[in-house]
């Protein structure tokens, strides 16, 4: 399991080093670059004896394009995929290991290498791709999440994506203090959403970031990652900028996910 440990850890080193390091020298704005097209390749190698397998997958997002951004982008994209190409081999090793002393006559045994990618932001002349990685074998599991933010102008990775002019007009009406409807303190500051149990409380219980500010027929929407892939928001309804409903799993306009308890009043 240590092996896996590191592995998992140097995957998201390199994720990281790679973005920053890759594609050094002159760039071209993109014209226009508000959002990009890009495919996810799926990648994957199996390999099986008797009842048993180990699986080696991978989705590869590439951009579209021949632009020196587009291709920057590519090039640290590709570069990650082939750094993760070291975690197929430890797989396939484990695996003929077990072939050979004779594990997988005794038992069988499902082991894998998984990561997964989604682009959950591409606005604004930024593309953000969120990498879920999991693996598992011999009877352990683990898994992680990290993402990849590119700007589309120049193809340079970066750490967070600046709010827009829309974005900064929404958290305009939303910045200050909050409260539920028990009289929890809810505090909007930019991007950040500081949870007080109570007005005495110096510092916050939770903090969240808003992960996307959604503009809407009925007003703004507020995304937020409360875990890996899970998400809930606030909407608010420009008839009413005094009041927000907690509601959506992260969907503006779903009904789903509402808890009264949780949403927010401007008055205690």
């Amino acid at each position: 399991m240590r092996i896996w440990k590191k592995r998992i850890t140097g995957f998201l080193i390199a994720m990281c080093a790679f973005c920053i390091t890759a594609g050094v020298g002159t760039t071209q704005n993109v014209q226009a670059a508000t959002k990009a097209t890009y495919t996810i390749k799926k990648i994957q190698e199996k390999k099986t004896y008797k009842s048993s397998s180990a699986t080696y997958s991978y989705e590869l997002p590439q951009l579209k394009g021949n632009s020196t951004a587009v291709k920057r982008i590519n090039q640290s994209l590709k570069s990650s995929y082939n750094n993760d190409l070291s975690l197929k081999k430890t797989l396939f090793k484990e695996f003929n290991d077990y072939k050979k002393n004779g594990t997988l006559n005794k038992r069988s045994m499902r082991l894998y290498v998984s990561t997964k990618c989604t682009c959950d932001y591409n606005k604004d002349g930024y593309i953000r791709f969120a990498y879920r990685f999991a693996w598992h074998g011999c009877g352990s599991y683990d898994a992680n999440k990290t993402t990849v933010i590119y700007r589309l102008k120049d193809g340079k990775r970066v750490s967070s994506i600046p709010a827009s002019a829309t974005d900064k007009k929404a958290l305009n009406l939303v910045k200050g203090t909050w409260y539920t409807p028990d009289g929890d303190k809810v505090v909007f500051s930019g991007k950040k959403v500081n949870y007080y149990f109570s007005d005495s409380e110096n510092e916050p219980y939770w903090i969240f970031d808003i992960d996307e500010i959604i503009k809407t027929s009925y007003g703004y929407y507020f995304k937020i990652e409360l875990s890996h892939n899970c998400y809930f928001g606030y909407r608010l309804n420009l008839k009413d900028t005094r009041s927000m409903t907690r509601i959506g799993n992260g969907n503006p306009y779903s009904s789903a996910g509402y808890v009264k308890s949780s949403s927010l009043s401007r008055t205690k």
